[in-house]
């Protein structure tokens, strides 16, 4: 495309009605997005799992990421025992300078499908970095919380 602007997908697509709901309604309409792209995520982890079959965390988090990798959306993982640290610099939902919150909610399609390709309900997320708030990467570390 003309003026290096990318072009729009489906990705992008929900990226561009998530921001425009968020502009218009507030936070209201993150427990939707948090509920509806998370049910998402489960799916596609169903079926990913039957695909992979991945034999543990690090197994199922370095498939993720080089589907990520094969995507286009470069990204780098460092797995540590039942943590792994991500680190990507393109947003499949153009969610550059919007707001954390968006990213956060929509973050929760990835955290559920890692959660199915993991065998980990107890998997958490944090995201220490994004370009959604303007950073220059995106940063999160996935872990599986004790207890």
């Amino acid at each position: 495309m003309s003026g290096g602007k990318r072009r729009t997908n489906m990705q992008s697509l929900h990226g561009k009605l998530c921001v425009s709901l968020y502009q218009q309604l507030g936070e209201a309409v993150l427990p939707t997005f948090v509920e509806t792209y998370g049910e998402y995520g489960r799916e596609i982890g169903s079926g990913l799992k039957k695909k992979w079959n991945p034999d543990g965390f690090e197994s199922a988090m370095t498939s993720f990421i080089k589907m990520c990798n094969d995507g286009g959306m470069p990204s780098d993982i460092c797995v540590t025992g039942k943590t792994a640290q991500v680190t990507g610099t393109f947003c499949p939902f153009g969610l550059e300078n919007t707001d954390y919150k968006i990213c956060e909610a929509l973050m929760s399609m990835d955290l559920e499908m890692l959660k199915i390709l993991t065998g980990k309900e107890n998997l958490g997320l944090r995201i220490e970095k994004t370009l959604a708030a303007g950073d220059d990467e995106c940063r999160m570390t996935y872990f599986v919380e004790e207890g």
